[in-house]
């Protein structure tokens, strides 16, 4: 289930359920979704991770995983200067009976890549030595360990390292860590050795991309066309996904996730082209997803966001303004009237309302 965000200045922080699509999420929806944000929605629920790591790491590899051990860890090991750059989910999973680590990495940038075998590195580092740190623990807590467990207190898991990239740029460098070198044969032996897995959602082609559980299908198809031209005509493909969501629940879930996620990102578009694109996607995707989007439309639940940004950033005699219609809008005046007051635009203040009633809603 996407698991849905409150509103904030700061990035996207998901919250901590794992539950499958169907089960209720009291919280709210924050006005604006980054990249890394709608990475945070999809891969720190347990159930859009697994599907992703089914269907993209090797046969050979996914039949010795645990999924059922499969629990995620609460830290982040991206360093705070990285942040605008990176984002990361590590899960604790058990490999053929033995402790292991699914360490996923979401790289978004508008360029060419730097040393990501080196970022991976570091973070990598930063779990082994916690996890050093755990043993160590546990080796007090119970010296009588036998077997493979006193075993495991003397070892380090292995990490799977799964890199996902989203950038304008398609991803050309080595997946190999050795590949940042260039030494004599005879010095490789001092230069750790390992590799990841890259997938580059802004590139892959389709096929690649459509695997998994619909709602997985529906974030990467986002991924995949965010930064494209052609992203408008392709809304109808992916809406067409929305057909197989369970329940009237999850289609509004992520109906709202994309339509907040796509009126932060769509370059050079107007929020009332996104907003014909969807209707004429949802029309054309049958009786069912209409009506629904239609009831959403009459309950007064406002799904159109503003142009990409907060309210209320602007400095002066603006943000004054701002303040006196919020007030006034809290205290249910009408919009008109509130225009003749603060001489602000009847659509800017349409956006406030819908801000205003998006904060007041449990439900959207």
């Amino acid at each position: 289930m996407i698991e849905e965000q409150k509103i904030r200045d700061d990035p996207v922080v998901p919250g901590k359920s794992d539950a499958r699509p169907g089960e209720p999420d009291k919280t709210k929806t924050r006005l604006h979704l980054s990249h890394d944000g709608l990475f945070k929605v999809t891969f720190y629920n347990r159930y859009l991770a697994e599907s992703f790591a089914r269907e993209n790491l090797p046969m050979e590899i996914t039949q010795a995983l645990d999924f059922s051990s499969m629990t995620r860890d609460e830290d982040t090991f991206v360093d705070q200067k990285l942040a605008h750059c990176y984002a990361d989910v590590l899960y604790h999973i058990r490999y053929k009976d033995r402790p292991a680590y699914l360490y996923f990495l979401f790289e978004h940038k508008s360029w060419e890549p730097d040393f990501p075998a080196l970022q991976l590195l570091k973070n990598m580092v930063f779990i082994w030595e916690k996890q050093v740190q755990k043993n160590k623990a546990l080796e007090k807590q119970e010296p009588g360990q036998e077997g493979y467990k006193k075993k495991e207190l003397k070892t380090l898991p292995p990490i799977i390292p799964l890199l996902i990239y989203h950038g304008e740029s398609a991803w050309k460098a080595d997946t190999s860590f050795r590949a940042l070198f260039d030494i004599p044969p005879i010095l490789e032996k001092y230069i750790p050795a390992f590799s990841y897995e890259k997938y580059d959602v802004s590139h892959l082609p389709e096929e690649q991309i459509i695997k998994g559980v619909v709602e997985l299908r529906i974030v990467l198809m986002a991924f995949r066309y965010i930064f494209h031209p052609e992203i408008m005509s392709r809304l109808k493909d992916i809406f067409r996904l929305f057909k197989e969501l369970p329940n009237k629940t999850e289609f509004e879930e992520y109906l709202k996730m994309l339509l907040i996620y796509l009126g932060s990102n769509i370059k050079d578009v107007k929020p009332a082209q996104v907003r014909e694109a969807v209707e004429k996607a949802l029309e054309e995707g049958g009786v069912v997803m209409n009506t629904v989007f239609q009831q959403l439309r009459d309950e007064g639940k406002e799904i159109w966001i503003k142009e990409g940004k907060e309210i209320g950033v602007k400095e002066g005699e603006e943000k004054k303004s701002l303040r006196v219609a919020l007030n006034c809008l809290i205290k249910g005046m009408d919009i008109e009237t509130i225009a003749e007051i603060t001489d602000l635009p009847i659509e800017r203040i349409k956006i406030l309302k819908s801000a205003v009633l998006q904060e007041n809603s449990t439900h959207f």
